[in-house]
């Protein structure tokens, strides 16, 4: 895990607690270090401040797009909405506003390892138009080249692909892919879509493939009879 804080205290305080729930932890103090280390390491769970000397955390979270995707918390004291989505809309999987507690931190931080390693399933492959989704592999193609998606991204489109043509609601799609303690975020799914449509779709303001269905949820490709 990487902790990129700037707050000397904020820092060694969580390097403390993810270090005591069994993690192994790099931390650094600024976000010129912060993005060389996610360039040069292989880092499955990222804690990201957004106020860095330097470089600051949106420039980080700008420049992920088309690298190997680590999975991001966003620690910030910016806790209104708009930061929120704004960070999501970045590449973001998580969002913690500051102040939290070392437990609330800790299965945010569970959480986003449990999508980044969901168990293996049959071999399986769903269409719409030039997408694709192999579900045993979890790759995803369009127009036969491979898309770079974060683990929260697949799995979304995943269990969208797994009922295709059906109508998922927004409850479920929150509760499946983030878990019971989510199901009231509505915005995690509106950027998390917003995300899979500018990957996906020939027009992402007329979706094809990640389609919203009115306010009862979304679909994959087109509906079934």
């Amino acid at each position: 895990m990487l902790i990129v804080e700037d707050d000397r205290t904020l820092r060694q305080t969580l390097t403390s607690a993810v270090e005591r729930a069994g993690f192994r932890v790099t931390a650094v103090a600024d976000g010129l270090q912060g993005a060389e280390r996610m360039r040069d390491g292989a880092y499955d769970v990222v804690l990201l401040d957004l106020g860095l000397p330097f470089v600051d955390g949106w420039k980080i979270l700008q420049g992920l797009e088309g690298r190997r995707i680590p999975s991001v918390i966003v620690i910030s004291a910016r806790g209104e909405e708009g930061d929120k989505v704004r960070a999501l809309d970045l590449g973001a999987d998580d969002y913690l506003a500051k102040p939290f507690g070392a437990d609330e931190l800790i299965a945010r931080v569970r959480a986003v390892l449990r999508r980044a390693r969901p168990a293996a399933e049959p071999p399986r492959l769903v269409r719409c138009g030039a997408v694709s989704v192999d579900l045993g592999a979890r790759s995803v193609l369009r127009d036969g080249v491979e898309v770079r998606l974060s683990p929260t991204e697949y799995l979304l489109l995943a269990e969208l692909a797994r009922n295709a043509g059906q109508v998922m609601d927004h409850r479920t799609l929150l509760r499946r892919v983030w878990g019971p303690q989510y199901a009231g975020e509505m915005g995690y799914l509106r950027a998390f879509a917003h995300r899979l449509r500018a990957k996906l779709e020939d027009d992402p303001a007329h979706p094809q493939v990640v389609v919203t269905v009115g306010r009862q949820g979304y679909r994959f490709g087109p509906a079934t009879q």
